[in-house]
């Protein structure tokens, strides 16, 4: 009887623990929310300056999981679109930042491969391999051997799934930005 009164209160106790850590950072979450979501905004501020150079962006509709935003100059001319896709890689989405101007490619960058395989999926990241999609268009095609077309991207040794997975966000947003300016005229 004493040994099963030990256990009750040693799980009353680690209950209780859980409770309040629970709504401590919960608690923590919800006073800094504004704080959290302006530090997003800034980090995909600079993402999205470092892939088409621009004075403002704006956030547009599309289909839904994914993410949209035009980027406008001073005279609220259009500069481009970016679009923020996934699909899924080896280990979970690959989620890509694609930056669109009259159909082509400007610049990508892999948001977060972080669940792909260490030194092999992850190598999506690397510029060697994000370059090659400059100046794609729908056409574009993963191989495994060294392009032979200019619509052809070499996927990366080992992580041809990884590999597909950027090249079907990245063709994600050209449907995108096809549907875009497409209901814009």
């Amino acid at each position: 009887m004493k040994h099963s009164k030990v256990i009750i209160t040693d799980a009353l106790c680690l209950f209780i623990i859980c409770l309040v850590i629970t709504f401590a950072v919960a608690g923590t979450r919800a006073v800094f929310k504004d704080r959290i979501a302006k530090q997003e905004w800034d980090q995909t501020r600079s993402v999205m300056s470092q892939l088409i150079q621009a004075d403002d962006f704006q956030e547009i509709t599309v289909s839904a999981g994914n993410q949209g935003y035009k980027a406008i100059d001073e005279t609220g001319d259009t500069l481009g679109y970016l679009f923020v896709t996934k699909a899924y890689g080896y280990g979970s989405d690959v989620s890509v930042m694609s930056a669109i101007k009259e159909g082509k490619v400007v610049g990508m960058d892999v948001l977060d491969a972080s669940n792909e395989t260490p030194g092999l999926g992850q190598n999506v990241t690397k510029k060697a391999f994000t370059k090659q999609f400059n100046g794609q268009d729908a056409t574009l095609e993963v191989v495994k051997n060294d392009p032979t077309n200019k619509n052809q991207v070499e996927a990366v040794t080992g992580a041809t799934k990884s590999s597909n997975a950027v090249a079907a966000s990245v063709k994600e947003a050209l449907v995108l930005f096809e549907q875009v300016t497409k209901s814009e005229k």
